[in-house]
């Protein structure tokens, strides 16, 4: 009575809630990515204040970023085998002996930018493992049914993180220096171990249990990869969305990575006016991932996808061109929201519509995809500013963006019911003959070994 209440008052949010087995998953979530976004931070601070270099700030993001790019695909295979659940647990205790291992190495005062550099790479490898087996894991706790509500708290999550996460570390920071001076990002590496921790723990409470084991091996890894690509390929539905929404994250969303640029350059306002676009950007994002949490439904989510990315779009046109800065303030507030709606949108839709048995190859392929656009898109349309400016380079994304919605938004907004009738029925596990038959969603699905 109490949880189907709870799942009454709260929408969405409250019928995943309601499910234990997600209720301690997002918990230990909650805790986790407080502590990933405290080491992103402190790895930054840390490498700045050995070098005094923007380009080797420049270089922990890239090692982090390139395993996520190459090893994803190979990791979703892997997941998919060795069982989801089994894999989040390994990365995850990968990533606690690196975080302790940071943490004595920066006390001790014994680090250097190589090291650090080839520790953040080894975090990004163990992240490519563990991000697409996380998202299966929604599913699979959640069912379908609440997998849009999952998926939407959990970017609130995410979001919400983005704000808290990096309070929390400037107040460590801020103490650490009082007692341990410059080893300080110590005490962040520290709790971002032991927030992992935390999360192993909870997936160990959860009675979910992944399926037994089949055979791994280089070979068997590779034709797993062929195979996850070519139903990609074969399945319009998931091509149509992959394809769409890649693109629009390397036109549009380069927008984030460029508003230090605007706020000195174009509006005059320093760091100050940035932090107020940054706040303007996460309100936006915060505020509407709620709104998608709540809503926790399927339905309507093609339209939704196709609507948001062109508003997105029309904002950041606006935004790109006003020499207004309050009027771009107030853009950035819908940018933030819209582009978060159509990611929830977007992810939703691959995830419900993706037979079981490729449902790690596929999303480890999405998760690789849609940020290595965005950042090679930021790279591009920052090298094109060079040349244009920055508003002509951010508007031409735009505008790049509103002429991809003419092309393949009408084929995603046309079949919309088609797609959602994709994403609440029954689809089968997979293997060779439902390769080509589970995009239509006519098979029957199998269920994890409790």
């Amino acid at each position: 009575m109490g949880s189907s209440r709870f799942a009454s008052y709260f929408g969405g949010v409250g019928q995943a809630l309601s499910v234990r087995d997600y209720r301690i998953y997002w918990i230990g979530q909650l805790v986790s990515v407080q502590g990933t976004w405290m080491n992103r931070i402190a790895a930054g601070v840390l490498m700045y204040q050995i070098t005094q270099s923007s380009g080797w700030l420049g270089a922990v993001a890239f090692v982090y970023f390139v395993p996520l790019v190459l090893v994803g695909p190979i990791a979703g295979a892997y997941a998919d085998r060795i069982g989801h659940r089994r894999t989040a647990i390994g990365s995850l205790l990968v990533a606690v002996i690196i975080a302790f291992t940071m943490a004595g190495l920066t006390f001790y005062e014994l680090m250097n930018p190589y090291l650090l550099c080839a520790l953040i790479a080894i975090q990004g490898l163990g992240h490519a493992f563990d991000f697409p087996a996380r998202q299966v894991l929604i599913q699979i706790l959640v069912g379908r049914e609440n997998m849009s509500a999952a998926i939407a708290l959990n970017t609130t999550t995410f979001n919400g993180a983005a704000f808290t996460g990096p309070a929390i570390c400037a107040a460590v920071l801020s103490y650490g220096e009082t007692i341990m001076g410059d080893t300080a990002p110590a005490l962040c590496f520290a709790i971002y171990g032991f927030g992992s921790v935390w999360f192993i723990i909870s997936l160990l409470r959860i009675r979910a249990r992944d399926q037994a084991r089949q055979v791994t091996g280089v070979a068997r890894l590779y034709q797993d990869v062929k195979e996850g690509f070519a139903y990609i390929r074969d399945h319009e539905t998931i091509r149509t969305i992959l394809v769409y929404w890649v693109i629009a994250s390397f036109l549009v969303r380069a927008y984030v990575d460029l508003l230090p640029g605007f706020a000195a350059s174009v509006f005059d306002s320093g760091v100050e006016g940035l932090g107020i676009l940054l706040a303007a950007s996460g309100a936006g994002a915060l505020v509407l991932s709620v709104f998608m949490a709540l809503r926790g439904r399927t339905e309507g989510l093609p339209h939704l996808l196709v609507a948001s990315v062109v508003i997105d779009a029309v904002a950041i046109l606006i935004f790109a061109t006003t020499p207004n800065f309050w009027v771009a303030t107030s853009c950035m507030v819908i940018a933030g929201g819209f582009i978060v709606t159509a990611a929830i949108s977007a992810q939703t839709l691959v995830q419900s519509t993706v037979a079981l048995d490729y449902r790690g190859r596929v999303l480890a392929v999405y998760l690789s995809l849609v940020p290595s656009a965005q950042s090679i898109g930021s790279f591009i349309i920052g090298w094109v500013a060079e040349w244009t400016g920055l508003r002509w380079g951010v508007a031409a994304g735009a505008v790049g963006t509103l002429f991809a919605s003419v092309v393949w938004g009408p084929s995603i907004w046309r079949r919309a019911h088609e797609i959602e009738a994709q994403a609440v029925g029954p689809i089968g596990p997979g293997g060779h003959a439902a390769a080509h038959a589970a995009p239509h969603g006519s098979e029957t699905p199998s269920k994890p070994v409790a």
